[in-house]
């Protein structure tokens, strides 16, 4: 298969994640092995690849930036967005035990791969993981909003924090939109084209992204151990918060009556998880 088809099918797989609330394009990304590649990517919009740009070098520019990996990314992830919304929406409310245990499945059985599985116990494990409870943390005692109005700079603000789950693994950022109160607005953004609402909230996600992807790459580079540490309990701690229904209260499935739903969704996501892991760069 063609390596940029092979791209855009995973970013494919990682705008599905987006639009579901519970999990987080980040970890698709790192189940599929490229995460590091696309951190990198991202961070390499920076002062030099502006003057290869505008000095006419554009090879140079492109390459530094690795072009045609985003461009490949990009595309799947619209399409999976476009395309599979309104279903996710459907499936959220018609299937809902059976659609979240399949996410629970495929979040849990991801912690048992690469690059998620711990090497070992050590202080940064230890770290990482009262560093992703604390977030959790605070999700779960967050309440969701329900702005009196959704404005253009609500929206900004919104895609600004959201965007957070592209480069923070085990945080969903249509979770956040939930939180917010915005995800009803952006999905029926979505289904019925309406771009003054989609660019503006899109320009929130694109200066997000910029503002934060330098500092996880920093941070990645210098303390890989206690990053992949704080993915991994972020990822754990964020199977819970599926279940979410309001602060600090979660609404579990009676297993003796939902069990068909249940283990469906279990079989599902680790199937999920499997295909993933072998797609693997």
């Amino acid at each position: 298969m063609n390596i940029h088809l092979k791209v855009f099918f995973k970013g494919f797989a990682m705008g599905i994640a987006e639009i579901i609330p519970g999990i987080s394009g980040g970890t698709v990304a790192l189940i599929l092995g490229i995460y590091v590649r696309l951190i990198n990517s991202l961070s390499e919009f920076n002062i030099s690849f502006l003057t290869k740009l505008m000095s006419g070098k554009f090879k140079d520019a492109f390459d530094q930036i690795d072009l045609y990996f985003l461009l490949s990314l990009a595309l799947g992830m619209i399409f999976a967005i476009f395309l599979l919304s309104n279903l996710i929406v459907f499936l959220l409310s018609s299937y809902p035990i059976f659609f979240k245990s399949s996410l629970s499945s495929l979040l849990f059985f991801s912690l048992f791969i690469e690059p998620l599985k711990p090497e070992k116990i050590n202080i940064d494990l230890f770290y990482g993981l009262i560093i992703s409870a604390v977030v959790a943390s605070i999700l779960f005692a967050t309440p969701s909003i329900n702005p009196s109005e959704v404005n253009l700079f609500y929206l900004f603000i919104s895609g600004f924090i959201a965007i957070c789950a592209l480069v923070l693994p085990g945080i969903s950022g249509s979770f956040i939109l939930l939180l917010l109160g915005v995800y009803t607005t952006i999905v029926g953004a979505l289904k019925n084209f309406e771009m003054t609402i989609l660019s503006v909230f899109i320009l929130g996600c694109v200066v997000g992204l910029f503002s934060s992807v330098r500092v996880i790459r920093r941070l990645y580079e210098s303390r890989q151990k206690l990053i992949l540490s704080t993915f991994f309990g972020l990822v754990l701690f964020s199977i819970p918060i599926i279940w979410k229904e309001g602060v600090f209260d979660l609404n579990l499935p009676e297993f003796t009556e939902n069990v068909f739903p249940v283990l469906g969704g279990l079989l599902v996501g680790s199937i999920l998880v499997y295909i993933l892991d072998k797609s693997r760069e």
